[in-house]
């Protein structure tokens, strides 16, 4: 397998994740958030777990979907000025951008969320409300999950983006529709 045909596999990995968590944790987000919002609105009743419910859903979705965004090409960007560069201009901000920006944040990330859903672990760490939800790690564990799948989306952008100034690849990356062929 050449290097580009692994990184479309390593990227492809990190679309059906992404994909399969946004259906997993949006749709019950969804059904949480109309069931706690009719219940307080028209039957004046409400739950601590709900709404941490609904906050741990919405953690999860963000975080496990930020390699999936990259790939796609969906996360925030100064498009006006991009869509003007040359493709090969356009790679080496890319990779330059993913070596000095998106590696060290993500390795940051990854460091001190791990820490953090560790020692949640290890403390058996629950909700500091009375009726809150336990096992608080669970949801800690998504920032390192999410920071080391947004790193290997990183990671494979900018060797597809080096392979591409280096002249074995045909296009730059991601494109809007992140595995085009190229």
């Amino acid at each position: 397998m050449s290097v580009i045909g692994a990184c479309r596999t390593l990227e492809r990995g990190i679309i059906w994740l992404g994909a399969l968590v946004a259906w997993m944790t949006l749709i019950p987000l969804i059904a949480v958030s109309v069931y706690d919002m009719i219940g307080r609105q028209f039957f004046n009743v409400g739950s601590t777990r709900l709404q941490e419910l609904e906050w741990h859903f919405f953690l999860a979705v963000v975080m496990l979907s930020l390699g999936y965004a990259y790939l796609h090409n969906a996360h925030v960007r100064i498009d006006i000025l991009r869509d003007r560069f040359a493709p090969r201009t356009s790679a080496s901000i890319e990779l330059l951008g993913c070596l000095l920006v998106l590696v060290p944040f993500c390795t940051v990330l990854i460091v001190y969320a791990g820490q953090f859903a560790l020692d949640s672990f290890v403390q058996m760490e629950g909700a500091r409300a009375a009726l809150g939800l336990p096992m608080r790690w669970i949801i800690k564990s998504c920032l390192p999950i999410g920071g080391l799948l947004l790193l290997l989306a990183g990671l494979s952008v900018a060797i597809r983006n080096a392979m591409f100034l280096a002249g074995r690849a045909t296009g730059p990356a991601p494109t809007s529709g992140a595995l085009q062929r190229g």
